[in-house]
């Protein structure tokens, strides 16, 4: 009987500590926690220290280098990428648990992500669902250096 694949989940941060334990409280599931600090001011690696020893400072040197340096220190099978300020459902992360034990020969999957604009859900305009690669097999994945709206 083979060992279930593992799973890292990174987060980059910058002063984050208003969103940052929700986001964390929805990962702790997984087998590894990977925070990639920009220098925050504020309480927001002190956060993260309760549940991960894997935090690394990082100069900023952009979202997509940022998410790279994440996802190289990363050591699970699987990673799933997600925002400081983005929460997985519980439905998402059974999901994903499923997702990651079927023997697929699938390498990375999009999750439909619902934005909120000054605290209301946008599930119109073409803005949900809005897909978005989360969750790859670590070997297969790289960010690029891309200018992005984050």
């Amino acid at each position: 009987m083979s060992m279930p694949p593992r799973l890292s989940a990174i987060i980059i941060t910058l002063n984050e500590e208003k969103n940052l334990t929700r986001c964390l409280e929805s990962v702790k599931w997984v087998d590894e926690i990977v925070v990639v600090d920009t220098y925050s001011q504020d309480k927001t690696k002190q956060i993260a220290r309760k549940y991960t020893d894997k935090i690394y400072d990082l100069k900023w040197p952009g979202f997509g280098p940022a998410k790279q340096f994440a996802l190289e220190k990363a050591s699970g099978e699987w990673v799933f990428s997600i925002d400081a300020d983005e929460v997985v459902a519980e439905s998402l992360q059974e999901e994903i648990v499923r997702t990651m034990n079927v023997n697929s020969n699938l390498d990375g999957y999009y999750v439909p992500r619902l934005s909120n604009f000054l605290g209301k859900w946008i599930r119109h305009s073409g803005w949900y669902p809005d897909y978005v690669l989360r969750l790859f097999r670590r070997e297969k994945a790289r960010f690029t250096d891309s200018l992005v709206h984050e």
